[in-house]
């Protein structure tokens, strides 16, 4: 399941015409591609129609297809669960591997008064939280390091 932000970056692409090319997890390639312009392509059959019969058309076709794509790759902005670590998108409501309801969780946390700021990015995090929402930086681990 995608996020609104990545599926919202995909439809504008879509509509000015890119296509996806792969797709994965956390990311999405696409491209575009074109064969050139009609003028280069009528300037190619002139020149070249009398002795090749217009493979240098075809051929000048193909070489536009490759060499003008352009790609871009969308990733999925990801975070770790604060009870089991897995990968869960920024603004989901809740982890797809334990279950665990986030925005219920940063609602406790934020009306808690027993916070911290996450050591690696100042992130205010509940007290006793395994992870970082913000930056997914295991708590346990840098506060060890910390100390």
């Amino acid at each position: 399941m995608r996020s609104t932000r990545l599926q919202r970056q995909i439809d504008d692409l879509v509509a000015q015409g890119w296509k996806i090319e792969d797709e994965d997890r956390d990311r999405v390639v696409m491209v575009d591609r074109e064969f050139g312009s009609v003028g280069s392509h009528i300037l190619v059959a002139i020149l070249t129609v009398w002795w090749t019969m217009g493979i240098g058309n075809v051929l000048w076709g193909a070489y536009n297809y490759v060499s003008n794509s352009r790609r871009q790759v969308l990733w999925e902005e990801t975070t770790g669960c604060p009870s089991c670590g897995a990968d869960v998108s920024v603004d989901a409501a809740y982890c797809r591997s334990c279950g665990e309801d986030l925005e219920a969780r940063m609602d406790r946390a934020a009306g808690a008064g027993d916070t911290m700021p996450c050591p690696e990015c100042d992130a205010v995090v509940a007290e006793g939280s395994r992870y970082c929402r913000s930056c997914g930086t295991k708590l346990a681990d840098a506060m060890g390091t910390a100390s």
